[in-house]
């Protein structure tokens, strides 16, 4: 009886040698997550899911080289980001980050990434100045909005949805507020309308603070608020308009930042019927009647992934996270196809990878569209070269009862 104890240890031993060599000899490359997992968990993880969906479609593996995701959470800290990005360079199978949701850390590091050839694809953040870097060598990509053309939906939202030809202008002081004033003003200039006013507010903005701005804004006789702020600040401009005298409140028409956290529990269903928020979407919706057939595909695979957590389109939490990273990774995956994986130079294989992703030419179909040519060469003659998404791609949006966010309307 001994002797078989023994034999089959060894048997194990051997089998278990066996399976860590022949894993050594498997060829493997990692994507980055470089997201603020700590303040704005939600967007994190729906970008996250959608990767990981678009990746199992293929079994975690291209060409016979298996492709793993990272998680490196920068808070929303610039240096921290700026940390993550020197990592990846040091990391000899790393190909290709996935951004977060904030722009102030693309738009503070560019030249790093940029001037490093670090293949960054951004299916979140919206700032104008992220994917247009001066050189033909420009490394980042979005699937997303992009505040160049999402300043002027604001406004045509606010005037046409709302009848609002005074608008008070709220942004916060960072890059990200920088690029949204710029399209914004740019926007209102050519309506000819002149804004009621305009403020800037820090991050943890708090609520005495938040009750002098809607002061102003009262004071300033606006006729809305345009917001451009993330989920701390804009639950707190909520609340404070949630103060006011019936006749003293004023729809608010706000960037999508407010969607990457738990907003509509701090401004629940029914303080939602105090004051009225509505915000930017891409269009795809997974409540969309009928849902297409790539829609359904997708969703049942989600629900096989994360059978716990979802059971019903209104359980994808920041929805546009999801959709967006789900389709920038089967463009991703699309380029790599065509790139020689094995090569042993992973700084060739990044500069092959943008190369690739610059001149897809095979039909890449996604939930927002089926992309026929993604991106192209950037120039100062092709500014959007690196944007996927358009301005057609833009609607307007509310939260339901059950805090589901309800596409409404195409930009005008």
């Amino acid at each position: 009886m001994r002797i078989f104890q023994i034999l089959g240890l060894l048997l194990g031993l051997w089998i278990a040698h066996s399976d860590a060599a022949s894993g050594q000899d498997v060829p493997a490359l990692k994507i980055y997550h470089d997201s603020d997992w700590s303040n704005n968990y939600e967007s994190s993880e729906a970008i996250w899911r959608g990767m990981t969906v678009a990746l199992k479609e293929v079994g975690h593996e291209i060409n016979g080289v298996k492709i793993t995701l990272v998680k490196k959470n920068h808070s929303g800290n610039v240096t921290r980001s700026l940390g993550n990005m020197q990592d990846f360079l040091e990391d000899d199978q790393a190909i290709a980050v996935f951004a977060g949701m904030h722009s102030p850390p693309l738009i503070a590091n560019r030249d790093f990434i940029n001037e490093n050839g670090i293949p960054v694809l951004v299916p979140w953040a919206a700032g104008g100045p992220i994917t247009r870097y001066p050189s033909p060598k420009n490394s980042m990509f979005r699937l997303s909005l992009d505040d160049t053309k999402a300043g002027a939906a604001l406004v045509d939202f606010a005037t046409h949805d709302f009848n609002c030809n005074s608008p008070y202008i709220l942004l916060e002081s960072t890059s990200w507020g920088d690029s949204n004033e710029k399209s914004i003003k740019a926007a209102l200039k050519r309506q000819g309308t002149i804004p009621a006013g305009i403020e800037r507010m820090t991050w943890a903005l708090k609520s005495y603070k938040a009750r002098n701005i809607i002061q102003n804004v009262v004071d300033a006789k606006a006729e809305c608020i345009i917001l451009v702020a993330n989920v701390a600040e804009g639950s707190q401009i909520a609340l404070a308009i949630t103060e006011l005298d019936d006749n003293q409140r004023i729809p608010v028409i706000s960037h999508w930042g407010i969607t990457g956290g738990n907003f509509h529990e701090v401004i629940n269903k029914d303080l939602r019927k105090i004051v009225d928020v509505s915000f930017l979407q891409t269009c795809f919706s997974f409540l969309d009647e009928p849902l297409p057939p790539i829609g359904q595909t997708v969703f049942s695979k989600v629900k096989q992934i994360y059978p716990n957590d979802i059971s019903s389109p209104e359980d994808i939490k920041s929805p546009v996270g999801f959709v967006h990273a789900y389709d920038l990774m089967k463009i991703l995956l699309s380029a790599l196809e065509t790139v020689e994986l094995n090569q042993g130079d992973i700084q060739a294989l990044r500069a092959d990878l943008r190369e690739s992703l610059e001149g897809i030419d095979t039909p890449v179909k996604g939930l927002m569209k089926t992309y026929e040519r993604p991106f192209s060469v950037f120039s100062a003659d092709n500014p959007d070269a690196h944007e996927a998404l358009g301005a057609e791609h833009i609607c307007l949006a509310k939260y339901g009862d059950r805090n589901q966010i309800l596409v409404q309307s195409s930009a005008p």
